[in-house]
């Protein structure tokens, strides 16, 4: 099962797909989000730096939106740098569809 199916099983009624951080800043500005799961390595924008302006504050996009940022970069390192942008999820590559499910309903606050 994808990631989208997942989202699908969770209760989501529309999932939007975009190809980088600037579509995503784009999408998140036509609003009715309520969670933003992104790769931090993306070409033109990616995902830290995406996270990084949604936490610095773009006329409209909630600040607060829940953010997973998903990596195959591991390390403590890493982790540390995805937080301090303002991700509250990290999530490293691979990762069990179990994990997602339960990392999305984490920052919901659904558990």
């Amino acid at each position: 099962m994808s990631v989208h199916m997942t989202l699908h099983s969770l209760g989501a009624k529309e999932i939007v797909e975009v190809a980088n951080g600037a579509e995503a800043l784009a999408a998140l500005q036509a609003g009715g989000f309520d969670i933003v799961i992104m790769d931090w390595k993306m070409e033109v924008m990616d995902g830290m730096e995406c996270t990084r302006r949604i936490r610095a504050g773009i006329e409209g996009i909630d600040a607060k939106i829940p953010i997973i940022l998903l990596t195959s970069m591991a390390g403590k390192d890493a982790e540390e740098a995805a937080y301090a942008v303002g991700a509250n999820l990290y999530m490293e590559k691979p990762f069990s569809l179990k994990q997602i499910h339960t990392g999305v309903r984490k920052v919901l606050g659904h558990l």
